[in-house]
């Protein structure tokens, strides 16, 4: 090699050595960033020729940076509902415009916030890519899943409000065993009294009171008759200010339980009943009286009986009692069907008449009242979940994943985002969760995969080689300066 071909040499060493210090020095400065990806500087040798024998004209060396997108960061915890990591494979996808007009790119940055249109857009200014739900949980729209005109961005100001009307409700109570049994004057009709709201088609609070009366003996020395008369009032039908009021009744039956002969098994259970009438005593001043909603009914046909105010239809299979409610003040408007689970006949699930004192068990309803949105969230699916300050939520975007099979074949480009290329290979969009696709965090962020002892580790060899090339550089330098004086 002559002392020309080792300048060259030294100086592609310079500039090569200067190429990998330009990767260094942005690893350092963005140890911090957010999905930030480290740039590995590459060395290879160049030949000029070469030959079968062995001899070669060197001509130094040339340096490559790659970003190293495939290995991924730690997820750090933010508290931050919209920041979003993604544990393991994927990428989630950005648009560069809101409208979902611009050009789509991956990323792992997650540091996403609502702009002024509720629009969830990133530090780097680029939109969060999901598939819409609507409020049954399904995508709205009938694109493919791997098809990314079927995301849009996501926008959380559009999900302000939620209500749901009730739509099924379950109330069992344990009824004292004792009350049915002669007293003078008897138990007053509204000691055993419960009210439980629902919601109307308008998310409106509505309350429906359940008054359970018991049957007692019109004689003392009678056994006790084990039956109670329960009346449903609904607030939404009629226009009294008692709760009680008649006019707001929409539901009326009467209840037998098996007595303690029957057994463990049917004891304090409700029963199959004789059509017969009994008497009890409403007005507290203990005088009987027959009531016409006492007539004990038929199991298949009870809340159906024409010949008494019995209203209601109770299926002995289901033990749902199904009202109608929502009536208005006049009684005569759109009413709603509302199935009431009270337990079906000889089964414990349900009303049940034991010792003890009135107290109900199991009150559970569906439906939401009016409510604004309160925050939203990420689940480590991909869904969007908006929470409402009535208590609900429900998923409103559904997140997907973009997997490459060469992801460290992506282009670079602002912000820490990707472009779509040939050598990345087809992109996949996928459920987090499903397949090759990882997992997301909600609240949480995947740091730089940056080392900063690593880094300064390479910035010393790299000071160091670039010391020794301008070392080679000088010596060469001083050869051709002797080589000039010879002629001297």
């Amino acid at each position: 090699m002559t002392a020309i071909n080792a300048l060259r040499t030294s100086t592609s060493g310079l500039n090569a050595q200067a190429q990998k210090l330009a990767g260094i020095s942005n690893n350092i400065a963005n140890s911090s960033t957010v999905g930030y990806k480290r740039v590995d500087t590459q060395f290879e040798s160049l030949v000029l020729e070469g030959t079968s024998s062995g001899a070669t004209a060197l001509a130094g060396t040339a340096a490559h940076n790659r970003v190293e997108i495939s290995k991924v960061g730690q997820v750090q915890s933010t508290g931050i509902d919209t920041d979003i990591a993604v544990n393991g494979n994927g990428f989630l996808v950005v648009n560069e415009e809101s409208a979902s007009g611009g050009k789509y790119l991956a990323t792992r940055a997650g540091s996403f916030r609502p702009d002024a249109n509720g629009n969830l857009v990133n530090a780097a200014g680029y939109y969060l890519q999901g598939v819409q739900l609507g409020a049954d949980g399904l995508p709205v729209g009938n694109m493919g899943d791997n098809n990314l005109e079927s995301l849009t961005t996501v926008n959380i100001s559009n999900t302000s409000v939620a209500s749901s009307p009730t739509t099924q409700m379950t109330f069992w109570a344990n009824l004292p065993s004792a009350e049915t049994a002669y007293a003078s004057p008897p138990p007053d009709e509204n000691s055993f009294v419960s009210s439980v709201d629902y919601y109307d088609a308008l998310g409106t609070s509505q309350t429906l009171t359940y008054r359970f009366t018991p049957v007692v003996p019109a004689t003392t020395g009678t056994d006790n008759t084990n039956q109670w008369i329960l009346q449903v009032f609904d607030s939404a039908t009629g226009s009294s200010t008692e709760a009680t009021g008649t006019d707001h009744l929409v539901g009326s039956v009467q209840l037998e339980f098996w007595p303690a002969s029957a057994g463990a098994n049917l004891a304090g259970t409700l029963k199959s009943v004789s059509d017969d009438t009994t008497t009890y005593t409403s007005d507290g001043t203990g005088a009987s009286t027959t009531a016409a909603s006492t007539t004990v009914l038929d199991p298949a046909t009870w809340g159906q009986s024409g010949t008494t105010d019995a209203k209601g239809l109770y299926d002995p299979k289901t033990g749902k009692l199904t009202l109608k409610v929502g009536a208005g003040t006049t009684g005569l408007g759109t009413t709603t069907d509302l199935p009431i689970s009270i337990g079906p006949l000889d089964s414990i699930s349900g009303v049940t008449q034991l010792a003890g004192s009135y107290t109900p068990v199991k009150v559970e309803k569906d439906g939401s009242a009016f409510g604004l949105l309160e925050r939203v969230s990420v689940q480590d699916d991909g869904k969007v979940i908006a929470t409402f300050s009535n208590g609900q939520s429900r998923a409103i975007y559904q997140l997907k994943l973009a997997v490459f099979p060469n992801a460290d074949g992506l282009n670079p480009v602002r912000g820490d985002a990707y472009e779509m290329s040939r050598e990345a290979g087809a992109v996949r969009l996928l459920t987090a969760g499903e397949g090759a696709a990882g997992t997301t965090s909600g609240g949480a962020l995947e740091s730089s995969n940056v080392d900063i002892g690593t880094e300064l580790t390479n910035l010393i060899e790299t000071q160091r080689a670039y010391s020794s090339n301008a070392s080679v550089v000088r010596t060469a330098d001083q050869m051709l300066e002797e080589a000039t004086n010879l002629k001297r």
